[in-house]
């Protein structure tokens, strides 16, 4: 279970991160603050989001036998 959840909230939050950071460089170079989201807020809500998707891939993923 842990590993399902941190390798979820690692790599939805790594994307959250990069897009976050590097989109606003792209696309609004003027923008002194831009870099900021990345760090405050698409990095932490992806990572939160990631953990969340990696506890329900795990929930439907694991094996169900019976229960003695």
């Amino acid at each position: 279970m842990f590993a399902s959840i941190a390798l979820g909230a690692i790599i939805v939050g790594a994307v959250g991160f990069v897009a976050g950071f590097f989109g606003p460089i792209i696309f609004a170079p003027d923008a002194n603050q831009g870099p900021m989201l990345g760090i405050f807020i698409t990095g932490p809500l992806g990572f939160l989001i990631g953990g969340i998707g990696g506890f329900v891939y795990w929930l439907r993923r694991r094996p169900v036998g019976p229960r003695s």
